[in-house]
């Protein structure tokens, strides 16, 4: 019995099969189709890409073999191209052999397109010629600083050693544009949350992004939104690791204020996406947070919406389900862990392995054993739970 639905999970995620939007499809997903818009338009060169949702790992690939679509396998663009024959994909390839001569806005837009669909050696590769990280476009274009955002983000999923730090330090501190500096504020944040690591911690890059906040209202106003708010996302991270409960609320309230100013300036579908984004993100931290921020039914409303908003993306349907398994609704819990699993990739055979234990928890047999069936049909390679890996594996 095939418990996955590989039709579903291509039809799903089709914007990162054939590089066209669909409706209802993840936002990290639908946002591709969205900035390769944006390269068809010569008209509109100076628009830069404000999506900003990556998943973990090179998760388009995970998905091509999950959908059992080898043919969207590859470690390039050309090499998709050459498979499917695609317009997109081919019109993508092109873009990318043009790089030599491309707009710097034009490259940050690539950049970004291949670090989303995980082609993060070709993004480092391309940007290698720019100076340190891209920084040295910096002054020979206004939108220097945002190629070198895009490319130190690149470089964060290629690498995650100390030089994508340096980079990410070095904008801030040295950059021109104050949108960069302050998201690379955030980037440090977050990056030295989860490395636990560095000569200056992420309560200092906070100070630091805190002060050039000022310097955001210089900036079209969607914009000073937008970052405002994710500066303060961040924030709110840095304060829930510290366990500061009351500032990490109060972060999370600025947050929330600016992303709604975002949501009602948004003024064309990227700016629209980017602010749903962002939204998004937010809830995720709602959610993850839990009742130390929020009341229970604040947390579970939140969840709600986490899954109205992204809901066929698995990790907004991993955290709500994790969510419920905490407040004691196992069999919510299950059904929400399924569901993610069928959206798969990487957090997707997460959420197969946490069904298999809330079925068990349930004493439901057969439920235990679907969603075992699923999780070995996402990663072949999975360990149920109470497995250990064999000796000398």
């Amino acid at each position: 019995m095939v418990e996955l639905d590989t039709v579903g999970l291509q039809r799903t995620w089709s914007a990162w099969f054939t590089l066209t939007p669909t409706v209802g499809g993840p936002l990290c997903a639908e946002s591709t189709p969205l900035l390769l818009a944006l390269l068809r338009d010569e008209n509109q060169d100076e628009l830069l890409p404000h999506c900003s949702l990556i998943l973990q790992g090179d998760s388009r690939s995970w998905l091509a073999r999950q959908a059992r679509q080898d043919v969207f396998l590859g470690d390039s663009p050309a090499a998709v191209a050459a498979n499917t024959g695609l317009e997109p994909w081919l019109f993508l390839n092109r873009q990318i052999a043009e790089w030599p001569h491309q707009s710097v806005p034009r490259r940050a837009v690539l950049v970004r397109i291949l670090t989303q669909l995980g082609f993060y050696r070709l993004a480092a590769e391309l940007t290698s010629g720019d100076g340190a990280g891209a920084a040295g476009a910096a002054g020979s274009h206004p939108s220097g600083d945002h190629l070198a955002y895009e490319t130190a983000r690149a470089l964060r999923q290629h690498l995650r050693d100390s030089a994508v730090t340096d980079a990410f330090a070095r904008l801030a501190t040295e950059g021109e544009l104050p949108v960069p500096r302050v998201l690379s504020c955030t980037q440090l944040i977050s990056i030295l949350l989860r490395d636990r690591g560095g000569e200056r911690g992420s309560d200092y890059w906070m100070a630091y992004g805190q002060e050039l906040l000022p310097a955001l209202d210089e900036v079209e106003p969607w914009s000073r939104a937008l970052t405002t708010s994710r500066f303060w996302r961040a924030a709110a991270f840095h304060r829930i690791t510290d366990k500061d409960a009351d500032a990490a609320r109060a972060a999370m309230d600025a947050a929330y204020e600016a992303g709604a100013e975002a949501e009602s300036l948004a003024a064309d579908s990227q700016q629209w996406h980017s602010a749903r984004e962002n939204t998004r993100l937010l809830l995720d931290v709602t959610v993850k947070a839990g009742t130390m921020l929020h009341p229970a039914d604040h947390v579970e409303r939140a969840a709600e919406e986490l899954l109205r908003v992204d809901g066929n993306e698995p990790s907004a349907r991993y955290f709500a389900g994790a969510w419920f398994q905490r407040d004691g609704d196992v069999k919510r819990a299950a059904e929400e862990f399924e569901r993610g699993a069928q959206a798969g990739g990487l957090r997707g055979a997460g959420a197969a392995y946490k069904a298999v234990l809330c079925r068990r928890e349930l004493a439901d047999a057969d439920g235990a054993a679907r969603a075992t069936r699923l999780l070995f049909e996402l990663d072949p390679a999975a360990l149920l739970p109470g497995e250990t890996t064999p000796e000398g594996a």
